[in-house]
This record gives C-alpha cells, structure tokens and sequence, in this order.
C-alpha cells in the first residue's frame, strides 16, 4: 500500500497549486496574443470592422455599432431624465403634504392653548376681585377676537398665552426647519422588531441626475465623452486581404503604428506620416491639407509581449479565503 500523507490537502500547508485550484481571492492572468483584439476590429462587436469609424482618441468601431451605441445611450439617458422628473415630483408632493400636515398640527395645537387659557381664566374669575377681573375679561376677550393686524397685536409677558400663540406667527416662515416635535410619526413608539415587513428598512431609491450622463465611448478606461460629429471614417487600402501601407506597401499589424488623417480618412504608418505627410502638410494620397492637430494614432492592443504595448495582465478581485 502506498503512503497516503502526499494525498492533495494533507499537508499542513497551503502550497502554491492548492491555491491556484481555490476560487477565492484576487486572480491575475498572463495574457497572449490570441486574448489580443486586432487593430482593425470593432471593439464594440470584436469582429473586423465593416465602414470602419474612429473616434478623437483613436478606438475604431463598425458605423452600425457605434451608430446602434449613441442610440441606445441617447434612449437611456431620456429615459433617465423621464424617472428624475417622476421622482422629483413625488418629492415635491410628498414635502407640500407633509407641510400641509404640520401646519394643520399647529393651528390644532394653537387652538387648544387658546381654550384652555380662556377656560382656566373665566375659572378664576369668580376667585378674583373686581380689579383683577376685569384685565382678565379684557385679556379673554381679545384671544376669543383674534389678532386684528399687526399694530393693535399687545405684547405680552412669557407664559401660557404666549406660547400658545407663537407657532401661529410662524406658519409663513417656509424657510423655517421642521419641528420633530410636530411630526406625526416622531410621537409613536419606534419598535426594533425589523423583520416585521411593516417596520424594515427601506432604501431610498435615488435616479441618476441625467446632467452627469452623456454618450460615453467605453473602448478605454474610464470611459470618454462622444459625439457624432467628431467620428471619423478610415479608409485603408487592402491587398490581398491585408491591410497595406498606401506609401510603403508594409503589412500593417498590431505591432505597427498606425496614424489616420482626420480631413481624408486615410491609415499611414507613423514612419511615413512622420516623413512625408507633416513637412509638406498635406496627404500625399489625395493631397488635402494637413496639419499636426489632425494626426489621430489609431488604437491597438497590443501583441501580447511585453514590448508591444497594451494590457499584458489581467486581474479579477473577489473576497479572500478565510481558515
């Protein structure tokens, strides 16, 4: 019989290929060239771009993708806009009624100090003397009359009636702060029984502001804003099924730098661009005018080496294995 200690998770220790075969944890990956995206394929469907179109910053896409993108986005954004304005007006409703109800709180809350002041003064009356009642009938007879304006209101000394005619004043004060006394439901006892459906947490569901979205092109990371206008359409020249140089007939190939022409559209390598197109500013395929600004390097990924550019790892973050 063999020994059974070398059997795989018997050691003490966690080695190396146990921890590969764990899905936990942050994962890193080497990436070849056949993980590689060719330069003249759309980065939206990853096939060979059909009337290729390239954006300021060098990503190229077939025209119907990114036509179908802008789209899609333009819909997204509408209908972000069309839920912003349906919950900002239930906002605005719910903020009136819950207004409606603490002003409606205060005037029963003023009208019940008011009674109450009246009926324990006319109680009193009979105690008093003479003098004493009548600043008392007086006193009656004006909280039963109401505040006429503002000039005949009398100022009075802290105490019930003043108190209870305060918040009356403040019913057009709308910058005021709620009052938690005032609200309805800071009165009611507040149970901790949370997983009753009634009584659980909720979370406020917040739209998006449609003024921080626009047409976003997401070939790079972080995503860049896009426009229609600014797309330009690449003409390369073929031959053979390869795409070809138009000045030195060279195989163009992710290893190769490629530069179009905004004004015509062209795809020169770098070398010729630099030797030929900028000292006389003007393409020598169709002979327009050219200028520095409008040289656009057309994106790559890379070949999968380290001297070929682009993205060589991968990483995916996930939770850590814990004992």
């Amino acid at each position: 019989m063999v020994r059974h200690s070398k059997n795989n998770t018997a050691s003490g220790v966690f080695t190396y290929a146990e921890r590969q075969m764990v899905d936990y944890g942050t994962k890193t990956k080497r990436l070849g060239s056949d993980s590689k995206r060719k330069f003249d394929a759309c980065y939206l469907c990853l096939s060979t771009a059909r009337t290729p179109m390239l954006c300021p910053l060098g990503h190229i896409s077939c025209k119907e993708c990114v036509l179908a993108s802008i789209l899609e986005q333009k819909q997204a954004i509408k209908r972000a806009q069309k839920e912003h304005d349906e919950h900002q007006s239930k906002e605005k409703a719910a903020e009136k009624e819950r207004e409606r109800r603490r002003n409606e709180l205060e005037v029963q809350r003023h009208i019940e100090g008011e009674v109450g002041l009246s009926t324990r003064a006319k109680r009193a009356l009979p105690e008093a003397d003479e003098e004493t009642a009548k600043p008392a009938e007086k006193k009656i007879k004006m909280l039963e009359a109401g505040p006429s304006d503002a000039g005949s209101a009398t100022k009075e000394t802290p105490g019930e009636g003043s108190v209870a005619r305060r918040p009356v004043f403040s019913l057009a004060n709308k910058d005021k702060k709620p009052d938690p006394a005032l609200d309805e439901t800071s009165t009611k006892p507040k149970l901790a029984s949370f997983w009753i459906p009634s009584l659980a947490p909720e979370a406020k569901h917040t739209p998006t502001d449609p003024a921080t979205l626009s047409v976003q092109c997401h070939a790079s990371s972080p995503a860049h804003p896009l426009k229609l206008k600014h797309l330009v359409p690449v003409i390369f020249r073929e031959s053979g099924g390869e795409k070809l140089c138009p000045s030195c007939d060279k195989s163009l190939k992710n290893s190769s730098k490629i530069d179009v022409l905004k004004p015509c559209g062209h795809a020169i390598c770098h070398r010729c661009v630099s030797n030929f197109v900028l000292p006389a500013s003007k393409c020598f395929v169709c002979q327009t005018k050219v200028k520095l600004a409008d040289v656009v390097r057309l994106g790559s990924e890379g070949t999968g080496f380290s001297g070929g550019g682009g993205q060589m790892v991968a990483t995916r973050y996930d939770n850590a294995l814990q004992a």
